[in-house]
């Protein structure tokens, strides 16, 4: 039994976008682009799991986030945990992030960024240290504003405007 073009095309673009989101980390970001560097992998897996839910979900997202642990050399499991609670915020949340324009769906997205920021400082603490700044907070707004171009790209792409039409 073979699987439909439209199933294997749909796994080919999550892949893309999830191995381009990997790379984006791995580029030599330094000074203030490495400050206001949003977390690629994580606007990646929670534009994924809001709108390929049965696909994209807390394993990949778990896997995801140790890979990102291992990347950045940080407490093995501190991103796993941030990024799961992010799934499940944006699961718990889908039906109505999916009602808005990009705009405010940023809006409501910059909250579940930020509880995963925290988490992720959270874990860093308990395990290690205290964090010597709250400039650790700052890919939270920049990841906003990623979230922002790319679901507003994608609704032009497909011919609708920015703003919902009432």
């Amino acid at each position: 039994m073979s699987t439909p073009d439209h199933a294997r095309g749909s796994w080919r673009r999550i892949l893309g976008t999830l191995t381009l989101a990997v790379l984006l980390e791995q580029m030599p970001w330094s000074g203030w682009a490495l400050v206001l560097r949003p977390d690629f992998v994580l606007v990646g897996v929670l534009f994924w799991v809001l709108h390929q839910p049965a696909r994209v979900g807390f394993a990949t997202a778990f896997f995801l986030g140790l890979l990102a642990d291992f990347q950045d050399g940080v407490v093995f499991g501190q991103h796993a945990i941030a990024y799961a609670v992010g799934v499940y915020l944006v699961t718990f949340l889908r039906l109505r992030l999916l009602q808005f324009d990009p705009y405010r769906q940023a809006g409501q997205l910059f909250p579940i960024l930020l509880a995963v920021q925290m988490t992720v400082l959270l874990v860093g603490w308990l395990a290690v240290n205290p964090p010597a700044g709250l400039a650790m907070l700052l890919p939270v707004a920049s990841g906003t504003v990623l979230w922002y171009l790319v679901a507003g790209f994608l609704r032009l792409w497909h011919g609708k405007g920015l703003h919902d039409q009432a």
